[in-house]
């Protein structure tokens, strides 16, 4: 009974390939003038350029800044992930214009945390009130360089997207270029090409 039932089932499963199965077009396949090839010389010429793209693809790759990295680069420094995608004017200016601001917030935090502690001290109301002046102006202006450097993070953060983003964009053209060259670095060394 069990053989019967197995026969039947192999017969059922002959039946339903054959009732489904797609015929395979040999012809259709190897007509080579579907991928815009006209013979053997064009397919050649595009496996050529196929290889020629893929190992600038490999180069690609490995010079290519992560947006990722230059992003948290940029967190902890700003400026740092401009640096790393070449736009070195504009870190240069982040840098220093973040420098800048601490350096003033602290400045003037100091002087104000100075002039609170003379304030706290004092017991004339003449000392008070003028202590308490010298102290209000600082605070504010440290406040001020505070919120300044914070705006100037913020655009750091906006800029190295779009410094990377320009980077990894024109870095395949830059591959292009240097591989048109005559005179190339490779594994081998430096190379003259004629």
């Amino acid at each position: 009974m069990k053989v019967v039932k197995t026969i039947i089932l192999i017969l059922i499963l002959l039946v339903a390939h054959e009732a489904f199965a797609q015929s395979f077009d040999l012809q259709a396949f190897a007509d080579s003038t579907k991928y815009g090839w006209k013979d053997y010389r064009d397919r050649a010429e595009y496996r050529e350029d196929l290889t020629f793209r893929q190992n600038k693809l490999q180069l690609y790759e490995l010079e290519a800044v992560s947006l990722s990295s230059s992003a948290l680069k940029s967190a902890v420094i700003p400026g740092w992930g401009q640096f790393v995608t070449k736009h070195n004017t504009k870190a240069t200016v982040i840098l220093s214009a973040e420098l800048v601001t601490v350096i003033s917030a602290l400045y003037f935090y100091n002087r104000a945390k100075t002039n609170y502690d003379r304030y706290y001290e004092a017991t004339q109301i003449d000392q008070i009130n003028d202590y308490w002046s010298k102290a209000e102006t600082p605070y504010h202006y440290s406040l001020m360089m505070v919120g300044l450097a914070g705006i100037i993070w913020i655009y750091n953060m906006y800029d190295v997207v779009i410094s990377t983003n320009e980077y990894n964009a024109n870095l395949w053209q830059n591959i292009i270029q240097r591989s048109n060259s005559p005179l190339q670095l490779g594994p081998n060394g430096i190379e003259l090409r004629f």
